[in-house]
């Protein structure tokens, strides 16, 4: 019988009934789910016997489940009953039967636990929901996701980046973000800021102003972008201390002048050779910053312990210098068709990072898009159409060419084929709510400062909603 230090009477009692319910439960046959996944706050659990599904209801073995979610278990052979108790809290299920008890309160199941494989399966569901989880099934890709986060949604850093054609989309969802990261500055070929640049589409936008005004007004702190990706320039600006000097002091110019909270330094072409210069300028940096009360916050490339792509990015260094630093996790290999931003390979570039930065300091960069490749070419594809002028659309693409996207359950991405009037095939690879759900549980389980999202002009509510689901932005004060 059960060692549990709680009332014998009480167990026998519950036994003794569970026993007069009914003498004979006929067996249904189960559909067999090897396929099926239950993932537990994100992360994916392993069975011995694999999830069954009887009477639409999915089943599990009992002692997984259970310890998984932090339970102690105990079964009882003579009377086939298994035990589960948590806190102050014990869940009894006998083999066959269809009625349970939650301390002595009996509540009737859609299926009776059952055996197989000499293991003993439970309902998922009415467990998980017993000891107060959410539990939600995704039919598409056949996922059962129990969720034991508190209601209380914790608080994290979710920053935008403002590009172009972003006005919209920061009006409908600034209330949902803790920061904005405005790109609308670069360096010239002297290696000097300017706030112009029209081949690479940046630009200070007319009535910026209120963009500034309107973040501190909903408690969102306002960052001033530099983008260089031109390696002579870059070599231009940092070769030197007194180039690193000039650029420091036009830099924390701007941002004193303009009532930015903080920089953004985003260098995507920085050299092994020019690592130790680009190091010197952001302590540099860094230092004339805080001496200002302003944060920096650099935009990194990203690396895996088995790929080095990028090796003028010292992380170590560069995460004591800075505030926080966004993984630009995506693009991995965009002149090839596939997931450029996989579930799978972005763990292992999160898993780079926190080895070296502290993983509070770690904002994880989400692409809000996709590509559409076609004949060694690729266009830049979003969800909706929601009126940007230069790119593709997937219901568009779909109502056009009958494309239909489904989720690719390696890289949780959603990918898809299509055939235009040419007769050429296309192959389009894209985020979808899953691996954004995944991405934001990834954040919460390995505890990351947040999200920043590339970019404002390519969200869907769909996007906000799942991180909603997830956490709420963290407010400046």
């Amino acid at each position: 019988m059960f060692k549990r230090a709680i009332s014998n009477r009480i167990i026998a009692g519950l036994l003794a009934l569970m026993f007069t319910i009914s003498m004979f439960v006929p067996f249904k046959p189960c559909d067999a789910a090897s396929d099926i996944k239950v993932l537990l706050d994100g992360v994916s659990l392993s069975f011995d016997v694999p999830p069954i599904i009887e009477n639409g209801r999915t089943l599990v073995p009992f002692r997984k489940i259970c310890e998984a979610l932090g339970a102690e278990v105990e079964w009882d052979e003579e009377t086939r009953t298994v035990a589960a108790f948590k806190d102050n809290k014990t869940i009894l299920l006998k083999v066959g039967e269809d009625t349970a008890y939650i301390n002595q309160t009996p509540t009737k199941l859609d299926t009776a636990p059952i055996i197989k494989n000499d293991r003993t399966l439970i309902p998922l569901r009415f467990l998980s929901e017993a000891f107060g989880a959410a539990v939600n099934w995704d039919n598409g890709l056949r996922t059962v996701k129990i969720s034991t986060l508190p209601e209380e949604k914790p608080s994290k850093y979710i920053m935008g980046y403002y590009y172009s054609q972003s006005y919209e989309d920061f009006l409908k969802n600034v209330d949902k973000m803790s920061a904005v990261a405005a790109k609308w500055y670069t360096l010239d070929e002297n290696g000097s800021l300017i706030n112009k640049d029209t081949l690479r589409y940046i630009n200070v936008p007319e009535g910026y102003d209120s963009v500034i005004k309107t973040a501190k007004e909903n408690g969102v702190e306002i960052q001033m972008l530099v983008f260089e990706n031109n390696a002579t320039r870059l070599n231009k600006a940092l070769s030197t201390p007194e180039s690193r000097t000039a650029l420091i002091d036009q830099i924390s110019k701007m941002a004193t002048d303009e009532g930015f909270d903080g920089v953004n330094i985003d260098f995507e072409a920085v050299t092994a050779s020019g690592k130790d210069q680009f190091n010197e300028f952001i302590k540099s940096l860094y230092a004339k910053l805080k001496a200002q009360g302003k944060s920096l916050s650099l935009s990194l490339p990203v690396k895996t312990e088995s790929v080095d792509w990028r090796p003028g990015y010292d992380y170590t260094t560069l995460g004591k210098y800075a505030d926080f630093v966004v993984l630009m996790a995506y693009d991995k290999s965009p002149s090839v068709p596939g997931p450029q931003s996989g579930i799978d390979w972005v763990e292992e570039v999160v898993n780079y990072a926190t080895a070296r930065i502290p993983a509070e300091k770690i904002v994880l960069g989400i692409g809000c898009y996709g590509y559409d490749w076609v004949n060694g070419k690729r266009s830049s594809v979003i969800a909706k159409n929601n009126g940007t002028t230069y790119l593709e659309f997937a219901d568009d693409l779909s109502e056009k060419y009958n494309l239909t996207m489904s989720i690719d359950q390696t890289s949780g991405l959603l990918n898809g084929k299509y055939t235009d009037e040419n007769g050429q095939i296309h192959e389009v690879w894209m985020e979808s709510d899953y691996s954004i759900d995944a991405k934001a549980k990834m954040v919460l389980q390995k505890g990351l400062k947040g999200i920043a999202i590339w970019r404002l002009g390519y969200t869907t509510p769909s996007f906000w909603d799942t991180l909603a689901d997830n956490f709420k932005p963290v407010k400046m004060n």
